[in-house]
């Protein structure tokens, strides 16, 4: 990381919300759903499917929850309006996890419902550790009645995560995104070393894969897009068991490069009004865009 992109990082919670909107316009569709089908349609055409993400989190009422409940039907609505290849992802603290956990449930299995109506897909997205146990707790209800028209994620940098799989697919394939994880975690639930991480994403991936899970394999590192080639090549997993997945925005190059060598790859596509605490999350986690784009806004003219 260079020093720049080192300023940039440390001083985000002194930027400027408009400023913070230029950083991070690659990664976000825009603040409406209008904008996220416009987008999908753009990425479809060039040949990517996608999952569609309403932007939020940790809401403090109910009255929230009926909105981002509202907010993914209209979502949903979209995506059979338009014909969109794309399925969608949802944050369970996005429907209460942590203010009541049986009602969270209960609104999550409504929306499930009406995705397994449309004959969608839903992803819960895995968030920090105080909500690992109960995500996972939801996937295997939701998954019980809904069978794989739902998936979890699970995060690499977890040193629970092997066990977890193990404890999933007793019941059965189970259907995954695989990623390294964002958030800070204590040395003692979590790997700290990045090669610890990459080993461990690996050691995930090949038991996911040996238990007959689909797999969505969220990465933009080019050691672990080139090591899952290597193990699906080895282990002669058939195209319908994985998908690559990455970051709406980010490392357009590679992304293009692993559609071209024949692999499904689904983007990330995140909108809302919310997009100001993703935004410096991602930005954050990828401290060279951050800069590369601040010296684009100041220097090239």
């Amino acid at each position: 990381m260079g020093l720049l992109d080192q300023l940039v990082v440390k001083t985000l919670p002194l930027v400027p919300k408009p400023i913070v909107a230029r950083l991070s316009r690659p990664y976000i569709a825009g603040d409406s759903l209008a904008k996220a089908v416009d987008c999908v349609k753009r990425l479809n055409d060039e040949g990517f499917c996608t999952t569609i993400d309403l932007l939020g989190e940790f809401v403090t009422s109910f009255d929230q929850v009926e909105a981002s409940y509202n907010g993914y039907v209209e979502t949903l609505e979209a995506i059979e309006k338009h014909g969109l290849d794309s399925n969608i992802s949802i944050k369970p603290t996005f429907f209460g996890l942590l203010l009541d956990k049986k009602r969270c449930f209960e609104v999550v299995q409504r929306l499930m419902a009406q995705t397994a109506a449309k004959g969608n897909f839903m992803r819960l997205d895995m968030e920090d550790t105080p909500c690992t146990t109960a995500t996972i707790e939801l996937y295997e209800t939701l998954r019980s009645e809904f069978g794989d028209s739902v998936g979890i994620v699970f995060q690499a940098y977890l040193k629970r995560t092997l066990g977890d799989i193990a404890a999933t697919t007793a019941k059965g394939p189970a259907h995954y995104r695989l990623c390294k994880g964002i958030y800070v975690e204590p040395e003692a639930l979590a790997y700290k070393g990045y090669q610890e991480v990459r080993d461990n994403f690996m050691r995930s991936l090949d038991a996911m894969f040996k238990s007959r899970s689909y797999v969505g394999i969220a990465t933009h590192d080019d050691y672990l897009i080139e090591q899952s080639e290597t193990m699906i090549s080895e282990q002669s997993i058939p195209k319908d068991r994985y998908e690559f997945q990455m970051l709406l925005g980010v490392r357009e190059s590679v992304r293009n490069g692993i559609r071209d060598r024949g692999h499904k790859i689904r983007i990330y596509v995140p909108y809302g009004a919310d997009w100001y605490g993703y935004s410096t999350r991602r930005l954050k986690e990828n401290p060279s865009l951050a800069g590369t784009f601040f010296k684009a806004m100041f220097f090239n003219k």
